[in-house]
């Protein structure tokens, strides 16, 4: 298996979303102190570095041990769950984890801007998390109904015209 210059780039830009991810976790105190959860800076930057490795090798044809690393990872973080869920119920930094390995994997296997986008996603939801509770508390039952028969109606227009696209 060849190393080329975008399998470099890929597990590079994977090792980075998972320390920008390990970070924020850090910065928020998830990862320290009494209540912290299973992974931070380092953590999450292995597990970037594992899924870029992880994507490289699929795109490679070395998909047997891509699946197993990946699998592994997989049970270290839904045992971190468990353990954790014990004391709390909250599964957000298990779910950044393996938002981390699905960005990863994506970026190893070349493509770089979904996988940036998700991280970039997935950070800013994390930083983020005062706002949008604030932005739910302030939601009510009517303004609720309300988005979701816009969205429906949008929904019913967008089938519409992809349905009149396709007759063309």
């Amino acid at each position: 298996m060849d190393l080329v210059l975008t399998d470099v780039l890929g597990i590079f830009i994977a090792t980075l979303g998972g320390a920008a991810v390990g970070l924020e976790r850090e910065w928020s105190g998830h990862a320290s102190g009494p209540h912290a959860r299973f992974a931070g800076m380092r953590t999450f930057t292995l597990l970037g570095l594992l899924a870029g490795l992880a994507g490289v090798m699929w795109s490679a044809g070395v998909r047997t041990l891509a699946a197993v690393l990946l699998a592994g990872a997989g049970t270290l973080i839904v045992a971190a769950y468990y353990a954790a869920s014990r004391v709390e119920i909250d599964g957000t930094t298990e779910v950044a984890a393996f938002v981390v390995l699905a960005a990863g994997v994506t970026a190893g296997m070349h493509e770089l801007r979904l996988a940036s986008a998700t991280i970039a996603v997935t950070t800013l939801l994390l930083v983020e998390k005062t706002k949008l509770h604030s932005i739910v508390e302030r939601i009510d039952d009517a303004s609720l109904r309300a988005a979701f028969r816009f969205a429906r109606v949008q929904l019913a227009r967008l089938r519409g015209n992809e349905r009149a696209r396709r007759r063309d």
